[in-house]
């Protein structure tokens, strides 16, 4: 069915009016925006989002993410979480992550 949205999951519709603030929550598509999602709920979602995004991309999905795009938007606390969750502390792109410079004017 072309042109049509996938909707957000009620696990993470809920929190949706605070994860993302800027945009038209009904415009969100599961699929299309799912490194956006991905991002906010791993690093603001509640216990119930992250489940929902758990359940809905899976941990290969969550994963490619974190190793991917999340070593650029999400802070030192939220990935070495998740490279603990999902196994990854042994992995050099964490690692190297983890280890890198900090910056003093935004510690995170």
């Amino acid at each position: 069915m072309v042109g049509v949205r996938a909707a957000l999951p009620v696990s993470l519709a809920n929190d949706a009016t605070f994860l993302f603030p800027e945009v038209d929550v009904r415009e969100v598509d599961i699929h299309e925006d799912w490194k956006y999602i991905l991002g906010r709920v791993l690093e603001y979602g509640t216990l119930e989002s992250v489940r929902g995004a758990v359940e809905t991309y899976g941990t290969a999905r969550i994963r490619e993410f974190v190793l991917g795009r999340g070593l650029r938007v999400l802070s030192r606390k939220t990935v070495n979480y998740w490279a603990l969750v999902l196994g990854l502390q042994d992995d050099e792109c964490i690692q190297r992550f983890l280890k890198g410079p900090r910056n003093p004017f935004w510690p995170n």
